[in-house]
């Protein structure tokens, strides 16, 4: 039987051709008989560079997690980096709910013993700290430094974004004893093979991490435990008739 994987945009700033080609990036690392969708969730986002547009995007998210869910899909996986609205997304359904900083994040931890986390501009590394506090691998992280370069150069300007990120690997490596890293940013899909060969180190790619995670999860007939993310029947209700009024 076909799996079927959803995966989940949660910002609005990506064109049908952006969309297009980040399928086939994700893709590359599946099985030829798993099927890979994209679905937009929307927030009204372009882009997530900050605290507030983290926040509007994860009912967006959560709610549109719900949608895929009753589609029949096998797994879920977000491609936001932050995981947006994936814990509440699991309040919600059954199916595996998979996001790339904490599949990300914890595969690194099995690579190497110190790491670091490269992000686009914007504030959101002390989220990324926050994640790393909360699973237990903070200690291991040397740094999560953000570029000058945008999510939108990571989509459109990606020869000047890689060699930032490969410049910034770098220093982290001769600096601050970085011995593998993580792409902290949804738009660079496809692009950890590529530095991983340029610095000679594991470089984990968010989004090929994520739906990789989700179709091994659903291979091992897992998913998260509903004892830690319990069904709230009332917020799916209330999802309901907020859909029962924009029709």
């Amino acid at each position: 039987m076909i799996m079927r994987l959803a995966c989940v945009v949660s910002i609005g700033g990506y064109t049908p051709a952006d969309l297009a080609s980040k399928c086939d990036g994700l893709k590359a690392v599946l099985r030829p008989d798993t099927q890979l969708d994209m679905f937009a969730a929307p927030s009204g986002v372009p882009y997530i560079e900050s605290s507030a547009e983290f926040y509007l995007s994860e009912a967006a998210v959560a709610r549109k997690c719900v949608e895929i869910a009753q589609l029949g899909y096998d797994a879920i996986a977000g491609t936001a980096f932050l995981d947006n609205g994936l814990d509440g997304a699991r309040e919600l359904v059954d199916i595996p709910v998979v996001g790339p900083a904490k599949t990300s994040l914890y595969l690194a931890a099995t690579l190497a013993n110190r790491f670091a986390v490269i992000m686009a501009r914007g504030d959101l590394a002390k989220h990324v700290w926050a994640f790393a506090k909360v699973i237990g691998i903070a200690d291991r992280i040397v740094a999560i430094p953000t570029l000058s370069c945008s999510v939108t150069d990571f989509l459109h300007d990606e020869g000047r974004a890689v060699d930032m990120a490969a410049d910034m690997g770098k220093r982290l490596m001769d600096e601050q004893g970085a011995e593998a890293l993580v792409l902290g940013c949804g738009a660079t899909s496809g692009l950890g093979p590529q530095l991983a060969k340029t610095l000679g180190i594991p470089v984990v790619d968010p989004g090929r991490t994520a739906v990789k995670f989700a179709e091994m999860l659903v291979d091992l007939g897992l998913s998260h435990s509903k004892k830690a993310y319990p069904t709230n029947d009332r917020v799916v209700h209330l999802l309901a008739q907020m859909r029962l009024h924009e029709v």
